[in-house]
């Protein structure tokens, strides 16, 4: 289920974070940073899965679209 407000690539780009952020315990805040830091690096050179994940939101856009669903956020 979605966090409410988020849309579908923001919320799934807030789970890849967490689950990479806290894959290892963390024991200080400047440990927090570093890995938050990295994590965002290593996902922002994960070109390949972000446009997978953007042309999949698009198709399934573009398919409620063509049926005349409407708003169709609460669907995802």
């Amino acid at each position: 289920m979605l966090a409410p407000g988020l849309k579908p690539l923001d919320s799934f780009l807030w789970c890849w974070m967490k689950i990479e952020v806290y894959i290892i315990n963390i024991d200080t805040p400047d440990e927090f940073l570093a890995r938050i830091l990295d994590t965002a690096g290593r996902i922002r050179k994960s070109e390949d899965q972000l446009r997978r994940t953007t042309r999949d939101l698009r198709t399934r856009a573009t398919n409620f679209a063509e049926v005349d669903v409407g708003i169709f956020e609460y669907l995802f």
